[in-house]
């Protein structure tokens, strides 16, 4: 049986795995995002705090997603909680590292301009600073969100109904086939891939845009 027919055949327990799997991911990235933009910010500022900071979040990483999820889930319960858990403690250090090197790269004679034209410092961090580095912390959310796509799959052996569930099932099972395997990876590739592709498309678009602002 081809990949494409089992896909097809089997669209009624895979197309809702492929939407929760989706909702996860967009889930863990939106509070990653929040939470990393604010560490970010902090870092870019503190030095003492970004060492703190992005030690924790590197640390974090050499955690294994299985031990992590199960973790969670004796707090969080089964299900997706857990998961979109881990997976934002997962996202957070290049949200947090390419926000913290996006502000330290903004010219210090930029900012100075804009506090000689009377703006205050939270004026100047969201009109000036992070329009500029936008284009880096887009880099971050984009290295994030493939990983994540990825790691989302771990999920099922705590219980997430995600594209993680038919891989399991064919791997746990002794008549499991190449087919079934890839019936999970196919889609999770190819969510990756969109999600890289729409985030690069954006991270270029502003990229010339800070281009076209700093030659103006």
């Amino acid at each position: 049986m081809s990949i494409i027919t089992y896909i097809v055949d089997n669209w009624g327990t895979l197309g809702p795995q492929v939407t929760t799997h989706i909702e996860i991911v967009a889930m863990s990235m939106a509070a990653a995002a929040l939470i990393g933009l604010i560490l970010g910010v902090f870092a870019a500022r503190s030095e003492r705090f970004s060492t703190l900071i992005l030690g924790v979040t590197s640390t974090l990483l050499t955690v294994p997603s299985f031990a992590l999820f199960g973790l969670l889930s004796i707090w969080a319960g089964l299900g997706n909680p857990p998961v979109i858990i881990g997976l934002v403690l997962y996202a957070l250090l290049p949200v947090v590292r390419n926000t913290a090197t996006g502000i330290r790269a903004v010219e210090p004679a930029v900012t100075e301009a804009a506090r000689g034209m009377g703006m205050r410092p939270s004026q100047v961090l969201a009109r000036v600073e992070l329009p500029l580095a936008a284009p880096a912390i887009l880099g971050g959310l984009r290295q994030a969100t493939v990983m994540v796509v990825a790691i989302a799959t771990v999920g099922a052996t705590v219980g997430a109904d995600d594209l993680g569930q038919p891989i399991l099932e064919a791997l746990g099972r002794s008549s499991g086939t190449l087919v079934q395997v890839l019936a999970g990876v196919i889609p999770v590739a190819a969510i990756g891939l969109v999600a890289d592709g729409v985030l690069a498309g954006v991270q270029r678009a502003l990229s010339r845009g800070a281009a076209r602002g700093a030659v103006g």
